[in-house]
């Protein structure tokens, strides 16, 4: 218990009443002369009803338990994914664990059976599943779940693994018992098979999976994908994709070279890959097309056939950055695009050279500084100011 008597009363007498009483001191707090006081465990409260009236006492309480302000999911695999706790994603979880905004997985498709991402899968309502018909009139037939641009049809089904381990970071279903824990355990994942089962593909179909996800409701794109070379097809699509409010966040590349296009593109967010020590991966290509960096060492996420793996690469950075946007647009959903990803690049831990530099951009994203900046501001500020973004992330960065 925690005690404390009346200014005046004397140590040695309050130390004496309670002795009497069987009970003893096993600690102080002298500044403000509070006392521990031990009693049997499971006898907290009588002794505190007993003691209430005594004379000359402010004040007897049980001494609370406390712990760290941080929403832990019960995913068997979680303890497995050191990557979470690296971008400080339980505290942010605290706020927010997301909404249900849809994040298009441009890549090898996704397992569409995997119990720890089936549930999370994007639908198409306007779509009647398996009549042949293109119901919503958007040009795609019985598109229920997303599209399969390699082989043309409404099954984009991952045949390789990459697709599937994209999409549990961003989103696994979290809290559900088992696997893995995603960034946002609220958002949806639309699968866009653009890469075939050798993990290659062109152009043509990534721009179109672009626009597809940008015309059908996705509000995030992740392409853990790329090329060596410039398109200005592929710019077009990501200009089209970003006039419709989409945030695009692509893979920088793996060859310790260049930064990949569509990660070099103007208007998309360039991650490279950190170490669990938040030192620069090894082969994270680097530029000054870099944005952010996130974890991309050894993350353990969903993979085919009901099964999880660990993988590196700046694959598994950008969807870190992907989830985290989704977080941020569940607690403001009022932002921009553009809000959204100066949110995410002004509230990094920095890393290497103080300031922006070409090997990790901003720096690390940090899910705690961005949440609790716009939380912050949804909180205390009217919305119809509509203030910058650099004023709401004018806070100083917290442990």
């Amino acid at each position: 218990m925690l005690v404390r008597f009346a200014t005046g009363v004397g140590a040695s007498w309050a130390a004496a009443n309670l002795t009497a009483k069987g009970l003893a001191i096993a600690g102080e707090i002298p500044s403000l002369d509070i006392r521990r006081v031990a009693v049997p465990p499971g006898q907290e409260m009588m002794w505190i009803e007993k003691l209430r009236g005594d004379p000359g006492l402010v004040f007897v309480e049980p001494n609370y338990l406390t712990h760290v302000a941080e929403t832990i999911p019960d995913d068997p695999h979680y303890t497995e994914q050191w990557n979470l706790p690296r971008i400080r994603a339980p505290e942010a979880w605290e706020f927010t664990t997301g909404d249900d905004l849809t994040i298009a997985v441009i890549d090898t498709g996704v397992d569409l059976d995997h119990p720890d991402l089936a549930s999370k899968l994007w639908v198409n309502a306007d779509e009647i599943p398996g009549n042949g018909l293109d119901d919503d009139g958007n040009g795609y037939v019985d598109d229920s779940y997303g599209w399969d641009f390699v082989n043309d049809d409404a099954e984009p089904q991952d045949d390789y693994w990459h697709g599937t381990h994209v999409a549990g970071i961003a989103a696994a279903d979290t809290d559900n018992g088992q696997g893995v824990a995603g960034v946002s355990w609220g958002a949806r994942i639309m699968p866009l098979k653009a890469l075939n089962a050798s993990g290659d593909g062109n152009y043509a179909d990534v721009a179109s999976a672009i626009v597809y996800a940008a015309d059908n409701g996705a509000r995030i794109l992740n392409l853990s994908l790329g090329g060596e070379d410039y398109s200005a097809a592929l710019a077009e699509a990501v200009g089209y994709a970003r006039e419709r409010g989409c945030l695009l966040a692509a893979a920088a590349g793996n060859e310790s070279g260049a930064v990949l296009y569509p990660a070099a593109n103007d208007g998309v967010l360039a991650v490279v890959a950190t170490t669990r020590w938040d030192g620069r991966w090894y082969r994270s290509n680097y530029g000054p097309e870099v944005d952010a960096a996130a974890p991309g060492e050894d993350i353990y996420s969903t993979t085919l056939n009901d099964a999880y793996l660990s993988a590196s690469g700046t694959s598994a950075a950008a969807p870190h950055v992907s989830g985290l946007a989704a977080l941020v647009w569940s607690v403001q959903p009022d932002l921009t695009n553009d809000d959204v990803a100066r949110v995410i690049t002004e509230t990094v831990r920095d890393l290497g050279t103080p300031g922006w530099d070409r090997f990790y951009g901003w720096g690390r994203i940090d899910a705690y500084q961005a949440i609790s900046s716009v939380a912050l501001f949804r909180v205390y500020l009217p919305l119809v100011f509509k203030l910058p973004p650099s004023f709401i992330l004018a806070y100083p960065e917290g442990e």
